[in-house]
């Protein structure tokens, strides 16, 4: 049964909640509030429990929340080169929010992104579930299209053992627009304050990444993993190479790119596509996809005081893991576009799969 929590008031009187799902041990937590993930909060080899989701204990962090804390990001993740969307003969402008002298976009608003709005929500108690729904109208956030959006997050046991945390995002339109949506949360297995998650072990199934311009955009380049420090086909801890006399790394401070996930087919069930494990808890996250990326995001940048449980962030407290069409595919149509028109909806699923060993 999802059990439902008061979790704040925006500033305009605007009731927010949280909503619980527990199974197999696991509970997640997630709110209306930016249809985010609060925490999951999942038990060790040795049966201790703790959450392993980076975030707040109440509403006010994530009014602010620079760093996107287990948001559900959209229209369009991630950077767009000069904030521009060429469409159907068009050139929508997105806010210019990111980069040299603010140039570019990033996560379409950071102020006004889907993240920021108090979405309906409906429980479905028998699927141990909860949908959450928001509209856009017709060239809010520049792009075009009366659209509607959902997110449903449902946690069921998985075959495999421990809990399955599905995420599906979905978006119709009455035009063609363009969609991109991920989410943002953070994790660190050993739990959300309990320090650097750069010894915890990765396995990413990508044997090529996308190289960024000086500005972060995506540089239109795909480049292969071997012999670079984003090649994790074989597991490594997070930190091993984050350091490296690398440009790439440089430019980002760290892991800040997307890499090409391996098998993407259009309208494919989720595949796997991260292995990540804590070796002192025994915890394991296992995430499937259906998008042609993730963006993998060490966290670099953290500065957070005032979290949840009175933890501190600092860079790499956890990574992010991002599943997404190629950023600022919009500029390169070899790549593969996340389509949203009129009797084609955007879909996209994400399964976390969270258990110990």
């Amino acid at each position: 049964m999802v059990r439902t929590l008061a979790f704040g008031t925006t500033p305009d009187g605007t009731p927010v909640r949280a909503y619980e799902l527990a199974c197999a041990g696991v509970t997640a937590r997630v709110s209306d509030f930016g249809a985010t993930l609060l925490g999951l909060t999942a038990p060790d080899r040795a049966g201790r429990v703790a959450d392993v989701v980076l975030g707040f204990g109440s509403l006010d962090g994530y009014l602010d929340n620079p760093a996107c804390f287990g948001a559900t990001i959209g229209p369009v993740a991630n950077r767009t080169d000069a904030g521009e969307v060429p469409l159907e003969g068009n050139t929508y402008q997105l806010p210019q929010n990111d980069g040299p002298e603010q140039r570019n976009n990033l996560h379409t608003s950071l102020t006004a992104g889907l993240h920021k709005r108090v979405w309906a929500a409906r429980m479905d108690n028998e699927a141990n579930a909860v949908t959450f729904s928001t509209t856009l109208n017709d060239g809010e956030l520049g792009l075009p299209g009366a659209r509607t959006f959902t997110a449903t997050y449902a946690l069921v046991p998985a075959q495999e053992g421990g809990a399955a945390l599905t995420v599906r995002y979905r978006c119709e339109t009455d035009v063609p627009t363009y969609v991109n949506m991920t989410n943002h949360t953070y994790w660190n297995l050993a739990g959300h304050a309990s320090g650097s998650a750069r010894g915890q072990l990765i396995q990413i199934n990508a044997s090529r990444y996308l190289p960024l311009r000086e500005d972060s955009v995506s540089a239109g380049e795909v480049r292969e993993v071997a012999g670079t420090p984003f090649d994790f086909r074989v597991p490594k801890p997070l930190g091993q190479d984050i350091d490296a006399d690398d440009p790439q790394l440089a430019i980002a401070h760290g892991y800040d790119h997307c890499l090409c996930v391996d098998g993407y087919e259009p309208n494919g069930r989720p595949r796997p596509t991260l292995h990540a494990e804590d070796p002192a808890s025994g915890r394991t996250l296992d995430v499937a996809i259906t998008t042609p990326g993730a963006h993998l995001y060490a966290g670099n940048w953290l500065g957070d005081d005032h979290a949840k449980d009175g933890a501190s962030y600092r860079g790499q407290s956890g990574f992010a893991f991002e599943p997404e069409f190629w950023p600022d595919a919009i500029h390169h149509p070899a790549w593969e576009q996340p389509t949203c028109e009129p009797g084609h909806p955007y879909e996209q699923t994400i399964v976390y799969r969270i258990s110990a060993s």
